[in-house]
């Protein structure tokens, strides 16, 4: 058993671009970021891991105080290449890039940025709904509020962290209560727990997702249920599953960014925003996630 271990990537890759890019909000609650070293807790299979992530020389370096199994290490390896998008080579969508003046700035600017992912599919549907139609301050606020009555919480060397609640957890939300005294609004508590009751009964989950063949199909299954419009189920499969094709058109920072760079005229004009993407084939969400961070 080990308490460490280390992960590879491929370059480029900047630790640095992406632990920054983990900072959206003061009121983030499932991770701790202090001193380029990255705090969270990960459930592996009922067993709640603290880890400690950061950089060392040409690796990601993990480490924990728990005794893993190499089953565990197996999991966990796979979380956080997922997470950062570790595998991935980012040559060919630079060089896309540097072939649209407009967008020549972005390699040199973003050098080594991933996708900074939501590796739980069910976190990463239940944050889009939060965040419909509300700023993103407002809807970290609702996610910590939320995080803390029904997540779990776990006291470690004087840190407390906190793990997003389960599908069984968010059925037995008090709708009452967050309606009344927390700000969220009844929609979005139904919309939640549409999602949590689509997980509980196995009609969606990450396995099944990823058997589908097509990203229509895996759109298609995620728009089935209540609550989940076609911009949250492409900003899911972009954060979840990587999915390359999955650009979250209508999201007003996008169409601010293609505004700042004279690429649309009109923020609400799709159309325009359709034919653009098409020369970026196989990086649509890569292009998304850097024109979001070049705002």
């Amino acid at each position: 058993m080990a308490k460490s271990f280390q992960i590879s990537y491929t370059e480029p890759f900047s630790y640095e671009k992406c632990f920054n890019a983990l900072y959206r909000s003061e009121d983030e609650i499932l991770y701790r970021l202090e001193h380029q070293r990255i705090y969270r807790l990960i459930n592996v299979g009922g067993n709640y891991i603290t880890l400690v992530i950061s950089e060392s020389a040409d690796h990601i370096l993990v480490e924990t105080e728990h005794e893993m199994k190499e089953t565990e290490i197996s999991y966990l390896t796979h979380y956080v290449q997922n997470w950062f998008d570790l595998n991935k080579d980012l040559t060919p969508f630079y060089q896309l890039l540097q072939k649209d003046n407009r967008l020549a700035h972005l390699p040199e600017q973003l050098h080594g940025l991933r996708i900074v992912g939501i590796p739980d599919v069910f976190e990463a549907i239940c944050w889009s709904i939060i965040g419909q139609q509300i700023n993103l301050t407002f809807a970290h606020k609702l996610k910590r509020r939320l995080v803390e009555h029904y997540g779990t919480k776990v006291q470690w060397n004087g840190i407390e962290l906190h793990h997003f609640p389960s599908p069984e957890a968010m059925m037995e939300i008090d709708e009452v209560y967050l309606h009344s005294t927390q700000q969220f609004s009844r929609s979005k508590l139904k919309y939640l727990k549409n999602v949590a009751e689509a997980f509980s009964s196995g009609e969606i989950s990450r396995k099944k997702l990823l058997s589908l063949p097509t990203f229509e199909e895996r759109q298609n299954l995620l728009t089935s249920i209540k609550g989940i419009g076609v911009w949250s189920a492409n900003y899911t499969l972009m954060k979840a599953l990587n999915q390359p094709e999955a650009v979250p058109y209508g999201d007003t920072g996008l169409s601010q960014a293609l505004f700042n760079l004279g690429i649309i005229d009109d923020r609400k004009d799709i159309k325009s925003m359709e034919r653009f993407f098409e020369d970026f084939s196989g990086w649509e969400a890569y292009l998304v996630f850097y024109l979001w961070s070049s705002l």
